[in-house]
Protein backbone atom coordinates (compact mmCIF):
# COMPACT_ATOMS: atom_id res chain seq x y z
CA UNK A 1 0.00 0.00 0.00
CA UNK A 2 2.87 2.54 0.93
CA UNK A 3 4.22 1.28 -2.11
CA UNK A 4 1.55 2.46 -4.26
CA UNK A 5 1.07 5.76 -2.51
CA UNK A 6 4.56 6.20 -3.57
CA UNK A 7 4.30 5.34 -7.26
CA UNK A 8 1.16 7.54 -7.27
CA UNK A 9 2.79 10.27 -5.27
CA UNK A 10 5.57 10.36 -8.48
CA UNK A 11 2.36 9.72 -11.32
CA UNK A 12 0.63 12.99 -9.70
CA UNK A 13 4.48 14.91 -9.49
CA UNK A 14 5.16 14.51 -13.18
CA UNK A 15 1.89 15.20 -14.15
CA UNK A 16 1.68 18.30 -12.85
CA UNK A 17 5.41 18.86 -13.93
CA UNK A 18 4.28 18.81 -17.43
CA UNK A 19 0.56 21.22 -16.99
CA UNK A 20 3.31 23.62 -15.56
CA UNK A 21 5.89 23.58 -18.80
CA UNK A 22 2.71 23.13 -20.85
CA UNK A 23 1.69 26.45 -18.88
CA UNK A 24 5.08 28.07 -19.01
CA UNK A 25 5.24 27.58 -23.39
CA UNK A 26 1.74 29.04 -23.87
CA UNK A 27 2.72 32.04 -22.01
CA UNK A 28 5.89 32.00 -23.90
CA UNK A 29 3.57 31.67 -27.02
CA UNK A 30 1.58 34.72 -26.26
CA UNK A 31 4.12 37.24 -25.53
CA UNK A 32 5.95 36.12 -29.13
CA UNK A 33 2.66 36.31 -31.12
CA UNK A 34 1.92 39.69 -29.49
CA UNK A 35 5.74 40.64 -30.53
CA UNK A 36 3.83 38.80 -34.05
CA UNK A 37 6.96 36.55 -34.08
CA UNK A 38 4.76 33.78 -36.11
CA UNK A 39 6.83 31.14 -35.98
CA UNK A 40 8.21 31.22 -32.53
CA UNK A 41 4.72 31.89 -31.21
CA UNK A 42 3.56 28.83 -32.95
CA UNK A 43 6.44 26.28 -32.19
CA UNK A 44 5.79 27.45 -28.15
CA UNK A 45 2.02 26.88 -28.76
CA UNK A 46 2.52 23.33 -30.42
CA UNK A 47 5.31 22.11 -27.61
CA UNK A 48 2.71 23.44 -24.83
CA UNK A 49 0.00 20.94 -26.69
CA UNK A 50 2.19 17.80 -26.63
CA UNK A 51 2.63 18.22 -22.89
CA UNK A 52 -0.97 19.43 -22.10
CA UNK A 53 -2.24 15.83 -21.08
CA UNK A 54 -5.78 15.09 -20.07
CA UNK A 55 -6.91 18.87 -18.90
CA UNK A 56 -9.90 20.09 -20.85
CA UNK A 57 -7.80 22.05 -24.46
CA UNK A 58 -7.20 25.76 -24.65
CA UNK A 59 -9.85 26.56 -27.26
CA UNK A 60 -8.10 30.27 -27.14
CA UNK A 61 -4.43 28.83 -27.52
CA UNK A 62 -5.40 26.34 -30.47
CA UNK A 63 -7.25 29.38 -32.34
CA UNK A 64 -3.97 31.03 -32.08
CA UNK A 65 -1.73 28.25 -33.63
CA UNK A 66 -4.57 28.47 -36.74
CA UNK A 67 -3.82 32.16 -36.87
CA UNK A 68 -0.19 31.95 -36.61
CA UNK A 69 0.46 29.16 -38.81
CA UNK A 70 -1.36 31.19 -41.50
CA UNK A 71 0.83 33.84 -40.73
CA UNK A 72 3.62 31.94 -41.95
CA UNK A 73 1.94 30.34 -44.71
CA UNK A 74 1.39 26.73 -43.27
CA UNK A 75 -1.83 26.28 -44.56
CA UNK A 76 -2.32 22.84 -44.25
CA UNK A 77 -1.37 23.31 -40.57
CA UNK A 78 -3.20 26.53 -40.00
CA UNK A 79 -6.84 24.56 -41.50
CA UNK A 80 -6.00 21.97 -38.87
CA UNK A 81 -6.01 24.00 -35.87
CA UNK A 82 -8.67 26.40 -37.42
CA UNK A 83 -11.06 23.41 -37.63
CA UNK A 84 -10.30 22.18 -34.11
CA UNK A 85 -11.52 25.77 -33.17
CA UNK A 86 -14.80 25.50 -35.25
CA UNK A 87 -15.62 21.43 -34.05
CA UNK A 88 -15.04 23.20 -30.32
CA UNK A 89 -17.47 26.36 -31.54
CA UNK A 90 -14.67 28.75 -30.54
CA UNK A 91 -14.88 32.21 -31.58
CA UNK A 92 -16.62 31.19 -35.00
CA UNK A 93 -17.18 34.10 -36.81
CA UNK A 94 -13.28 34.49 -36.73
CA UNK A 95 -12.41 31.17 -37.22
CA UNK A 96 -14.94 31.32 -40.26
CA UNK A 97 -13.36 34.31 -41.65
CA UNK A 98 -9.57 32.04 -41.26
CA UNK A 99 -10.91 29.52 -43.14
CA UNK A 100 -12.07 31.53 -46.17
CA UNK A 101 -8.48 32.92 -46.22
CA UNK A 102 -6.90 29.58 -45.94
CA UNK A 103 -9.66 28.23 -49.10
CA UNK A 104 -8.89 31.13 -51.39
CA UNK A 105 -4.82 30.95 -50.53
CA UNK A 106 -5.41 27.43 -51.47
CA UNK A 107 -7.29 28.58 -54.58
CA UNK A 108 -10.32 27.05 -53.80
CA UNK A 109 -13.34 28.02 -55.00
CA UNK A 110 -16.06 25.10 -54.18
CA UNK A 111 -14.69 24.68 -50.45
CA UNK A 112 -14.53 28.79 -50.44
CA UNK A 113 -17.57 29.03 -51.19
CA UNK A 114 -19.12 25.82 -48.97
CA UNK A 115 -16.94 27.33 -45.79
CA UNK A 116 -19.24 30.95 -46.52
CA UNK A 117 -22.66 29.65 -46.50
CA UNK A 118 -21.87 26.95 -43.69
CA UNK A 119 -20.14 29.86 -41.96
CA UNK A 120 -23.52 32.12 -42.30
CA UNK A 121 -25.65 29.37 -40.83
CA UNK A 122 -23.64 28.92 -38.05
CA UNK A 123 -22.93 32.65 -37.49
CA UNK A 124 -25.73 34.24 -38.81
CA UNK A 125 -25.39 37.68 -38.08
CA UNK A 126 -21.84 38.00 -39.32
CA UNK A 127 -21.59 41.09 -41.05
CA UNK A 128 -18.26 39.66 -42.70
CA UNK A 129 -19.48 36.74 -43.87
CA UNK A 130 -22.87 38.62 -45.54
CA UNK A 131 -20.79 41.10 -47.36
CA UNK A 132 -18.05 38.82 -48.22
CA UNK A 133 -20.60 36.14 -49.84
CA UNK A 134 -22.80 39.17 -51.11
CA UNK A 135 -19.71 40.30 -52.75
CA UNK A 136 -19.09 36.81 -54.48
CA UNK A 137 -22.63 36.50 -55.89
CA UNK A 138 -22.17 39.81 -57.49
CA UNK A 139 -19.01 39.35 -58.87
CA UNK A 140 -20.16 36.03 -60.40
CA UNK A 141 -23.04 38.06 -61.48
CA UNK A 142 -21.56 41.06 -62.85
CA UNK A 143 -19.68 38.09 -64.84
CA UNK A 144 -22.47 36.75 -66.64
CA UNK A 145 -23.41 40.19 -67.15
CA UNK A 146 -20.69 41.21 -69.53
CA UNK A 147 -20.59 37.96 -70.69
CA UNK A 148 -24.23 38.50 -72.25
CA UNK A 149 -22.72 42.45 -73.88
CA UNK A 150 -20.07 40.70 -75.55
CA UNK A 151 -21.89 38.12 -77.04
CA UNK A 152 -24.59 40.84 -78.23
CA UNK A 153 -21.55 43.00 -79.40
CA UNK A 154 -20.41 40.48 -81.49
CA UNK A 155 -23.51 39.53 -83.11
CA UNK A 156 -24.37 43.23 -83.40
CA UNK A 157 -21.04 43.70 -85.68
CA UNK A 158 -21.68 40.59 -87.54
CA UNK A 159 -25.04 42.15 -88.82
CA UNK A 160 -23.17 45.36 -89.11
CA UNK A 161 -20.75 43.58 -91.51
CA UNK A 162 -23.37 41.99 -93.87
CA UNK A 163 -22.22 38.73 -92.55
CA UNK A 164 -26.12 37.52 -91.76
CA UNK A 165 -29.11 39.78 -91.84
CA UNK A 166 -31.05 40.30 -88.37
CA UNK A 167 -33.64 38.30 -88.80
CA UNK A 168 -31.21 34.82 -89.71
CA UNK A 169 -30.99 32.29 -86.57
CA UNK A 170 -27.45 33.13 -86.50
CA UNK A 171 -28.20 36.43 -84.87
CA UNK A 172 -31.25 34.44 -82.70
CA UNK A 173 -28.79 31.83 -81.20
CA UNK A 174 -26.86 34.53 -80.45
CA UNK A 175 -29.55 36.09 -79.21
CA UNK A 176 -30.27 33.21 -77.08
CA UNK A 177 -26.83 32.43 -75.71
CA UNK A 178 -26.90 36.43 -74.64
CA UNK A 179 -30.44 35.73 -72.95
CA UNK A 180 -28.91 32.84 -71.02
CA UNK A 181 -26.13 34.69 -69.28
CA UNK A 182 -28.60 37.66 -68.49
CA UNK A 183 -31.03 35.59 -66.36
CA UNK A 184 -27.88 34.14 -64.59
CA UNK A 185 -26.75 36.96 -64.19
CA UNK A 186 -30.45 38.22 -62.47
CA UNK A 187 -29.83 35.05 -59.91
CA UNK A 188 -26.78 36.16 -58.96
CA UNK A 189 -27.27 39.85 -58.63
CA UNK A 190 -30.64 38.86 -56.81
CA UNK A 191 -28.65 36.60 -54.61
CA UNK A 192 -26.33 39.35 -54.15
CA UNK A 193 -29.13 41.68 -53.15
CA UNK A 194 -30.58 39.57 -50.37
CA UNK A 195 -27.89 39.76 -48.76
CA UNK A 196 -27.08 43.11 -49.23
CA UNK A 197 -30.15 45.28 -50.27
CA UNK A 198 -28.49 48.32 -50.21
CA UNK A 199 -26.00 47.86 -52.96
CA UNK A 200 -26.19 50.36 -55.37
CA UNK A 201 -23.80 48.64 -58.19
CA UNK A 202 -25.85 45.36 -57.91
CA UNK A 203 -28.85 47.61 -58.25
CA UNK A 204 -27.57 48.86 -61.47
CA UNK A 205 -26.38 45.68 -62.77
CA UNK A 206 -29.72 44.44 -62.18
CA UNK A 207 -31.57 47.04 -64.00
CA UNK A 208 -29.90 46.87 -66.82
CA UNK A 209 -30.06 42.89 -67.00
CA UNK A 210 -34.23 43.54 -67.24
CA UNK A 211 -33.81 46.10 -69.97
CA UNK A 212 -31.24 43.80 -71.93
CA UNK A 213 -33.74 40.87 -71.53
CA UNK A 214 -36.86 43.08 -72.95
CA UNK A 215 -34.72 44.25 -75.68
CA UNK A 216 -33.89 41.13 -77.27
CA UNK A 217 -35.68 39.06 -79.97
Amino acid sequence: MKRFAVVLFVFFSISSLYSQDANVLKNEGNKAMSAQQWAIALAKYEKALTLWGNRPADQAMIFSMGACAYRVNDMKKSLKYIDMSIAAGHNLDMAYQYRLCIMKALNNNDEYLKTLKEGLVKVPNSKVMKETLAKYYFTEGDKHYHEALEIMKSAVAQVKAGKYPASDKAFKDQNDRARLDFKEAMKFINMSLELNPNDENAKTVKTNCQNQLNMLI
